[in-house]
């Protein structure tokens, strides 16, 4: 079974479908207005359902799983994560389990769990009252005030004192359990993105955004670009494996963010246990030949990964990145294929639906423009940014 949040689009790779359908039957449960371009050969078993509401979902998924004899349950949106893992655990079906999932989605639960196995990470508590506000540090700087199981940066403030994170609070409304507050890190932000079979991490690559993914603002930039082999790629990597390792994952695809500070710490800032978004999968596929959503896909079919790379020269310091670029309140104008050659950019997606009715965004991938492009070094993959900076009009 797959569930799935997004476009049916988001199923292919261009003409090729990335579920393995010569080993699957899928049955396919999606929003009715998301089935545009489902081939009924192919997708034989379809079930469209209101995915804003959950619960419905769920039952139907349930429902689905028992009477059908599902052997398998893909679901790769982070607010999916937590409902698969849940009938997969309800069910005795093979893949991520909910005791595990709750690890890889419940930002305090996380963080215990990595800094017991001696990975660094921010100050950090549960927030339920006030006197969870009051018990804070305020010497050390700001704080920021986020969702435990948040998706996309939503509701993430940043807080420079107590008296405004009193009112950020209230202004929140939230229940216990459901919001923490740690502190702020300076520094670089990075992701690495892993692959992971039978508790051997098979893939990682090393990005750097060149703005934080909670910058969310209309018309603003956002993106990263992969790093060469290094150091701190190396250090990074190792990271990674300790935090899998931490959390208990046996198989899956990842996505850890970390901070890189100005004196050369590296502090865990969270992981999920499903590709990364905006456009990450593209960048790495450029790159290193590497398919995260196909690979997904296949581990949570209980089907072994694909992730033989493609020879490359070793002297290939080639930079692949992403670009996107928020709805600023209009309708998004498209570039043409000629402004996109001449910018250098290797792969384009136009999306006037960005931001919803008022075109404003919605959360940290919710891009009007997405770009993938490369350049021969760092700076000069950032130049190349600058250049469709100047050409968006930024």
């Amino acid at each position: 079974m797959i569930i799935s949040r997004d476009p049916h689009r988001a199923l292919f790779d261009s003409a090729r479908c990335l579920l393995p359908l010569a080993d699957i039957e899928p049955h396919l449960v999606t929003n009715p207005w998301l089935v545009e371009g489902v081939n009924s050969r192919d997708f034989r078993h379809t079930t469209v359902c209101d995915f804003i509401n959950d619960d419905l979902v769920e039952r139907t998924c349930d429902w689905i799983v028992g009477a059908n004899g599902i052997r398998g349950i893909v679901a790769l949106h982070e607010k999916m994560v937590i409902m698969a893992a849940r009938l997969r655990t309800a069910h005795g079906l093979p893949g991520l389990q909910l005791d595990t999932a709750l690890l890889f989605r419940d930002k305090v639960r996380m963080k215990r769990a990595v800094h017991a196995h001696g990975v660094t990470v921010p100050e950090f508590r549960a927030l339920d009252d006030d006197g969870d506000l009051a018990a804070v540090d305020w010497s050390r700087g700001r704080h920021v005030i986020k969702p435990r199981c948040g998706v996309g940066s939503n509701q993430t403030h940043v807080v420079d004192s107590l008296p405004t994170a009193r009112e950020v609070w209230r202004r929140i409304g939230a229940r216990a359990g459901e919001y923490e507050i740690e502190e702020f890190i300076d520094g670089d932000m990075l992701h690495c993105d892993g692959i992971v079979r039978d508790g051997r991490v098979l893939h990682t690559s090393v990005g750097q955004y060149h703005a934080r993914p909670g910058n969310v603002a209309p018309g603003a930039m956002a993106g990263s670009y992969l790093l060469p082999n290094g150091d701190l790629t190396q250090r990074i990597a190792d990271m990674h494996e300790r935090v899998v390792g931490a959390l208990g994952l046996g198989s899956g695809v990842t996505h850890l963010e970390v901070f890189h500070t100005p004196q050369g710490r590296l502090v865990f800032c969270e992981i999920a246990a499903r590709p990364g978004g905006g456009g990450i999968d593209r960048m790495v596929l450029r790159r290193y030949g590497v398919h995260l959503r196909e690979a997904a896909i296949r581990i949570e079919a209980d089907l072994p990964p694909t992730v033989a790379r493609p020879p490359t020269s070793a002297g290939d310091q080639t930079v692949w990145g992403r670009v996107g670029i928020y709805p600023d309140g209009r309708v998004p104008t498209e570039f043409t294929a000629q402004e996109c050659g001449e910018l250098g950019v290797a792969e384009y997606e136009y999306r006037p639906a960005a931001g919803g009715n008022h075109h404003l965004p919605l959360h940290s991938t919710d891009y009007a423009h997405r770009f993938i492009l490369s350049g021969g070094s760092p700076a000069d993959f950032m130049a190349r940014v600058e250049r469709l900076r100047a050409a968006a009009g930024q």
